[in-house]
């Protein structure tokens, strides 16, 4: 039945893909969950997703009215250099524990991501030329952010009343949490709530631009995002979200005096409401573990972070190569009853793991080189600059506990981000 489907449906999106390649590349965003629909093709371990890309990259690659590699030959060089070093320390990291599973991963994680990125920065990319058809090809990208998000978010109410395919740990008895199409609550917030930030703070930037109909549609699909996010009682991301609307809320403000006190009162809710035991209790939970069958998630976050670093004191430099953190962590696992997860839910540890001490350090120079990407779109008053930085924003803040980026979806969705933010720092240039 699989492969029944599979051909016309990839023989249609070849069909677009040839015809409209932006047009493409927003069914491929939308249809991002389509990770989940894997298969063997060829032999090889495969998806509805990858099958996509890999479809959409060879007509655009092939394409010969163009230059194919324009968005990466006017990179700058800084990131060049970052990207370079990016996949050889993935390919390092592959080496260091290969195996076909791990070949499969670095596969969907690294080189693909940054291929895809090739695509983003050419299609979105604005020139004097085709200044027309740079911004309406932004324009869709970005409102295919938005289908995403409503197709989720009915796919979600669905579930809310009919339970379909909702996983029994999610359901009554236990606290309902929606997945969607997901099999796990993190998996929607990691993928919806960067977007629904960008989408935020992109209908109040450019609420004098949007027509109404389309600043309409999208403030109902930031709604259906907001309401998705807190079925899945995910508190990172509520949390995450909720941190990038006080910093945009706060620089929004135009007097001292308003930024003044609304910094009292976030203040006051933090440390003298009823909300100070929730992040006493959370700041324990995370760095004072008790060890009890009864702990939160977030205490089996400290707990596994504990003993995560007591791996890495003898596996500082490799850590435990890609894939390899289950089997490697195994040996240092002291609380038996307490499951062995794929990652150690935090993105400084997850890249260290995973890459070793090479890769976080790559991972601190991107922070460093996203920052100063970003800071020249505030200074430039790029109307991304505020969509941008609180999708980064949500990701890194939901990163201290999850792992926002060892994934089919996510990894694209990293790339997805940091093409825009680089593409958008050339926008004067071009």
């Amino acid at each position: 039945m699989i492969n029944f489907l599979l051909i016309p449906l990839i023989i249609l999106f070849f069909a677009l893909a040839w015809r409209s390649r932006i047009l493409a590349l927003a069914v491929l965003i939308v249809l991002l969950p389509s990770y989940g629909w894997r298969f063997n093709f060829f032999g090889l371990p495969s998806s509805l997703l990858e099958l996509m890309f890999l479809v959409l990259f060879a007509v655009w690659f092939f394409d010969r009215r163009e230059t194919p590699l324009r968005g990466v030959l006017t990179l700058p060089k800084y990131w060049r250099l970052w990207l370079a070093a990016w996949l050889a320390v993935s390919l390092m990291a592959l080496m260091y524990h290969f195996n076909f599973s791990s070949l499969g991963l670095w596969r969907a994680y690294f080189l693909e991501p940054i291929l895809f990125s090739f695509l983003v920065l050419d299609l979105a990319r604005l020139d004097s030329a085709k200044l027309a058809k740079g911004k309406k090809n932004r324009a869709i990208i970005f409102n295919s952010f938005a289908v995403l998000i409503l197709f989720l978010s009915v796919v979600a109410l669905y579930q809310y009343f009919t339970d379909w395919r909702l996983p029994a740990a999610y359901n009554y008895p236990n606290i309902k949490r929606l997945t969607a199409v997901f099999s796990y609550p993190n998996a929607v917030t990691l993928l919806v709530a960067p977007l629904l930030a960008f989408l935020f703070a992109y209908i109040f930037e450019l609420k004098n631009t949007l027509s109404s109909w389309n600043r309409g549609a999208i403030l109902l699909n930031v709604l259906a995002g907001t309401w998705l996010v807190l079925m899945t009682k995910s508190e990172a991301a509520i949390l995450a979200l909720a941190c990038a609307l006080f910093i945009f809320v706060f620089f929004k403000l135009k007097t001292k005096w308003q930024q003044g006190f609304f910094l009292g009162l976030a203040l006051y809710l933090v440390f003298f409401s009823a909300l100070k035991n929730y992040f006493l209790t959370a700041f324990n939970d995370l760095f004072h573990p008790a060890v009890s069958h009864f702990t939160s998630s977030l205490a089996i976050r400290g707990l596994q972070w504990q003993e995560t670093l007591l791996m890495l004191k003898e596996h500082w430099f490799f850590g435990a190569g890609l894939n390899g953190y289950q089997t490697l962590f195994a040996q240092y696992h002291q609380i038996t009853w307490l499951e062995i997860f794929l990652y150690p839910h935090n993105i400084f540890l997850n890249f260290w793991v995973e890459l070793g001490i090479l890769g976080l350090l790559l991972f601190l120079v991107f922070i460093y080189l996203i920052t100063k990407d970003l800071k020249q779109l505030f200074l430039a008053k790029h109307y991304l600059a505020w969509p941008l930085s609180l999708s980064w924003l949500v990701v890194f803040v939901q990163g201290l506990v999850d792992a926002p980026y060892f994934k089919n979806d996510l990894s694209l969705l990293f790339f997805l981000l940091l093409s825009l933010t680089i593409v958008s720092t050339q926008d004067e240039q071009n």
